[in-house]
């Protein structure tokens, strides 16, 4: 199943990055922040939910 969210973190970040900046260069670096961003987030709240499922 996470295999399903790599591609949607990423094309998430992609296109909120490209509508806030115009140069490729800060696109990209500001999508590889939202991207860690969310994968962080999310791993947490997996991680959260598990804890609380085996509580």
């Amino acid at each position: 199943m996470i295999f399903c969210a790599i591609p949607l973190i990423i094309v998430f970040s992609l296109c909120y990055a490209a509508t806030r900046h115009e140069d490729l260069r800060k696109i990209f670096f500001h999508a590889f922040k939202i991207c860690a961003l969310l994968t962080f987030f999310l791993a947490l709240t997996v991680f959260i939910l598990g804890f609380i499922a085996r509580g």
